[in-house]
């Protein structure tokens, strides 16, 4: 078609919707004189001759059965062949009007049916051509082209007819769907009716051709766009353009795979694939709780007065079930719709400090603890959620604290309240919200028809029970109250009768009581170690699997796990280890009766885990490390805990803890805060243990806590404080008894880190620290060789870094055998990390990568994940791109690098950087732009003096990507060279 046949078509038809009213008479009339109509819209043609039409000759009789209906035998030059249904359906797959694409869809299944009817071919086919050649139309009618290439007024002409071409399609579709659906009826039919009968199968297949022609005919949005349209020609043209499309996709698809796959890596930076806890579902038996429901589901998906979303407080005594309404609200279908994923259940029953707190909100909102400033990461992400929902359940345990910390945790709720997207749902024990401005109301108890349903959906025997009505009103309709109850008299076999006198024969609030009654019940009293079960799994919140239980408790008895579990006391899960746990609401009312023997008991049993497992604290060079490491990391939630608990006390007496004290906690917290070095470093409680340690007057443990908190803050980037750490440690270690192997180990260790540390602090050239760590020589004499290599070890890493290279490699050697010949399988394997690096720096690559390599198999052989594996793969990287190699397979290894990252900072910002130069020189800008923008934030979070240099690198490639991203050229090939280094072979 020309341009101007299209523009006339267009223009012409623009014209004529102004003017319905004449259109629709012309249309009516059209189809009344439907009879006459022997040419369909579609087969317009110049003349019959161009387009090759004949009539059917078959036989006598034929051309007067024929005139009686409409021509259903015209030949098309246009054929539709298995091309025409290739290109149909790869335009369906890339139409972008839904209504268009199930028009394209159907008319496709059409086609199909009519293929399939083989009995009527000759007839059929006329139909299936017709179809496919309208379908065609349409797919061209949607490739319309630019603006550029059309009249002014076509834009306008396409917005006027919007809403008739999706009223005029969906017709369409509808008798698409309709004449298939008689299609396959006749498909069905039985073979041998077809035989006896084929007029009729022909009779139908005309009246299915009769609708089509009708439906095309009322068709009008189209009817000025296809005239003289050759569509053989145009289904050619469609195929180009699809190919030409698909061929585009392919390439845009290439170029972005390796960024979706680097995002798909780093989604723990955006902490949105952080493992969260699972928001449980409202409990099955839920009653009296709808309208309040609603009313609280609509004040929180719509913004309040000053345009944020809304804060909800669920607030009343313990046993009216606000957990259970808020989470009703969370489920209910408007918050659904609201929120759609962007919902956060915080758990607050174990936040009992304001960091407690920020610790929850980082878990539930899957922010990375150890982020440097955690409340402004919490912030951060949940600003960027769109609009999201916060239930802060339980609020009471931080919230009702002295006032100082009250204060905190108000600080932390006004940072919340400033998220304009951010709608919060609060449930708490009390009478006023945290901040007064947030949203509260009545939030009585049930009524009596409903709290009959909640008891005698756990206790049907009590329905005829002349005094479960006066029960439930002594319980005041409470529903936590009334679900308790009932649990008991359908456990312990009680009648409401007996449960009442057992309730005024009490007197204590509400909630305590139920608990109380159903622990003081005979059913739970006569059973032997039950509620000392009770007392001690309401202690660990984190519940015990049923293997371990005995370290908590020895003397448990398998009886007493039966009895609390039908006093609903005890929740068990499934599983071939099963867990046991108390649900928090009886937790915390169990932990108010606690006897001090058992609080001890339960205390001493942490720390003499802790002490069996002491292999933590030798670190990866003792043999048992790796199996006690594991075995600690299954009750670290418990441990830690009852750890935080104990430290609270000792620091709130200000006492000196007495030796024997020190002998039994001491020591324990000591091999937990090591353990955490090792594994994942927790500065904050290592700094209540350093203060603990301090009122001991024990020189001993005091160093060794200091020696722990110094090299902490050294790897989390804090150096100053790493500095005066390691400072006041080394004093300690000077007066120490340097006969026991401990101590002088440990001593060494602490004067080696120190000399880092001073360098780095101060910034002495490397140059100036080698003849301080040379003159520690005189401390290393004796026969305890272990000294020298660590000397030696640390001499190494000051030569390597003042590019003194085969001297760096003669102490590293030496070094490395005698920690071998100490039996230290760690510090060993540290030593090949550092020897591969120092032969990458002299040029012998084959040498470093094989030292690289079994470097990685020793700290995994090890079982240590910690951050000398993450820069192994890291230098292993390095000596790749040194090689030459492919790198698709540098990128596998910067994969292990920064899964063993563990989003630390330092490891984190250097394997970072080893993608962007990656990407960089594949020109693949998007996923550069991604690595090193990422490398730069991970960098700022340290304060360290010695890798100031990285933003600015960082800001300086992206400075250039985005020029050249702008300009859509590609930089010369000089100055993409010096934007990618030679390798770096140390961090």
């Amino acid at each position: 078609m020309s341009s101007d046949q299209v523009e006339s078509g267009c223009l012409c038809f623009w014209k004529g919707r102004r003017s319905r009213t004449s259109r629709r008479k012309k249309e009516t009339s059209r189809v009344d004189d439907r009879t006459k109509s022997t040419k369909t819209l579609l087969n317009k043609t110049k003349s019959e001759d161009t387009q090759g039409v004949t009539e059917e000759t078959s036989g006598p009789g034929t051309e007067n059965k024929n005139s009686e209906k409409i021509n259903l035998t015209k030949h098309y030059v246009f054929e539709a062949s298995k091309k025409t249904v290739e290109v149909l359906k790869s335009v369906a797959e890339i139409a972008g009007v839904p209504i268009v694409k199930q028009v394209l869809e159907i008319g496709l299944s059409l086609i199909q049916a009519c293929e399939e009817l083989n009995e009527v071919q000759e007839k059929v086919r006329q139909l299936k051509n017709r179809v496919a050649e309208f379908l065609l139309v349409i797919a061209k009618f949607m490739d319309r082209p630019s603006d550029g290439k059309l009249p002014p007024q076509f834009g306008d002409f396409f917005a006027d007819m919007s809403e008739d071409l999706e009223r005029e399609l969906g017709e369409l579709k509808d008798c698409l769907d309709s004449i298939t659906k008689r299609l396959e009826q006749i498909k069905a039919r039985n073979v041998l009716l077809i035989a006896m009968l084929p007029d009729s199968n022909v009779d139908e297949i005309q009246v299915c051709e009769i609708e089509f022609q009708d439906a095309i005919e009322r068709f009008q949005t189209l009817r000025g766009l296809h005239a003289a349209e050759d569509v053989a020609k145009l289904q050619d043209r469609l195929e180009v353009v699809y190919n030409e499309i698909k061929a585009i996709s392919q390439q845009v698809t290439q170029l972005q795979t390796s960024f979706d796959e680097l995002k798909a890596r780093l989604e723990p930076l955006d902490e949105s694939s952080l493992l969260v806890p699972t928001m449980p579902n409202p409990p099955a038996i839920f009653y009296g709780r709808d309208e309040i429901v609603n009313e609280i589901a609509n004040t929180l998906a719509r913004p309040s007065a000053d345009g944020k979303m809304s804060r909800f407080c669920i607030l009343g005594p313990g046993g009216l079930g606000k957990t259970s309404a808020a989470l009703a609200v969370m489920q209910h279908s408007l918050i659904r719709k609201t929120f759609g994923g962007g919902q956060f259940w915080i758990p607050c029953n174990t936040a009992n400090s304001p960091s407690a707190l920020l610790d929850a909100l980082a878990e539930g909102t899957g922010v990375n603890p150890q982020s440097k400033n955690l409340l402004r990461s919490i912030v951060t992400r949940l600003s960027s959620c769109g609009q999201c929902i916060l239930l802060l359940d339980n609020f009471e345990t931080p919230w009702l604290l002295d006032e100082s910390s009250q204060s905190r945790v108000r600080a932390i709720l006004e940072q919340l309240d400033a998220l304009p997207n951010l709608a919060i749902l609060l449930t708490m024990r009390s009478n006023s919200p945290p901040l007064r401005h947030w949203k509260h109301s009545e939030f009585p108890p049930v009524n009596l028809e409903n709290s009959r349903k909640i008891y005698l959906d756990i206790d049907e025997a009590a329905e005829d029970s002349a005094d479960l009505d006066a029960l439930l009103d002594t319980l005041g309709y409470m529903p936590g109250a009334v679900y308790l109850m009932a649990n008991l008299g359908a456990n312990s076999l009680s009648t409401p009768t007996e449960l009442l006198q057992q309730w005024r024969a009490g007197g204590i609030s509400v909630m305590d009581h139920c608990i109380g009654l159903s622990m003081k019940s005979s059913f739970v009293t006569g059973c032997e170690g039950a509620i000392e079960l009770l007392q001690v799994l309401s202690m660990l919140p984190a519940g015990v699997v049923r293997s371990h239980l005995e370290l908590w408790l020895s003397s448990y008895r398998p009886e007493a796990i039966q009895c609390l579990r039908k006093a609903a006391l005890l929740l068990v899960s499934s599983g071939s280890d099963p867990k046991l746990f108390v649900l928090p609401v009886i937790q915390s009312c169990v932990r108010k009766t606690i006897p001090d023997v058992v609080r001890q008991r339960v205390n001493g049993s942490c720390c003499q885990i802790l002490l069996s497992h002491s292999g933590a604290i030798d670190g990866p060079n003792n043999p048992h490390f790796k199996a006690n490491s594991r075995f600690i990391r299954t009750e670290q939630s418990n441990i830690e805990s009852l750890l935080t608990e104990m430290l609270t006390d000792i620091l709130k007496s200000r006492t000196l803890i007495t030796m024997e004290m020190m002998t039994n906690e001491s020591d324990a917290f000591r091999v937990f805060i090591w353990y955490r070095y090792w594994s994942q470093p927790h500065v904050e409680l290592a700094i209540q243990v350093a203060q603990a340690a301090e009122m001991t007057n024990n020189a001993t443990s005091q160093a060794d806590t200091l020696l722990c908190l110094g090299k902490m803050y050294r790897i989390t980037g804090r150096s100053d404080d790493s500095l005066k750490t390691l400072t006041r440690a080394r004093e300690l270690f000077s007066t120490l008894d340097r006969s026991q192997r401990r101590n002088r180990r440990n001593a060494m260790r602490c004067e080696v880190t120190y000399t880092e540390m001073s360098a780095l602090v101060r910034g002495l050239r490397q140059e100036d620290v080698i003849p301080l760590v040379e003159a520690l020589g005189p401390q290393c004499e004796g026969e305890d060789t272990y000294l020298e290599a660590l000397r030696l070890e640390s001499l190494s890493a000051f030569q390597f870094k003042a590019h003194l290279f085969e001297a760096a490699l003669i102490s590293i050697s030496e070094s490395r055998n005698l920690f071998r010949e100490n039996n230290c399988p760690f510090d060993a394997a540290t030593c090949l990390l550092d020897l591969a690096r120092i032969l990458g720096c002299l040029e012998r690559y084959e040498e470093a990568l094989q030292i690289s390599d079994e470097a990685v198999s020793s700290f995994h052989d090890l079982g240590f994940e910690g951050y000398n594996t993450c820069f192994s793969y890291i230098l292993k990287a390095r000596i790749m791109k040194s090689l030459k190699l492919p790198g698709d397979g540098i990128v596998e290894v910067l994969n292990d690098a920064l899964k063993h990252s563990h989003q630390e900072p330092l490891p984190l910002a250097f394997t970072l950087l080893e993608y962007g130069e990656v990407y960089m020189k594949r020109k693949d800008w998007r996923a550069a732009t991604l690595a090193y923008g990422e490398a730069r934030k991970a960098i700022l979070r340290l304060d360290r003096e010695g890798h100031r240099g990285i933003p600015d690198e960082c800001d300086n490639k992206l400075q250039v990507i985005q020029r050249y991203e702008t300009q859509g050229v590609d930089p010369p090939e000089e100055e993409l060279a010096s934007l990618i280094p030679a390798p770096r072979l140390f961090p």
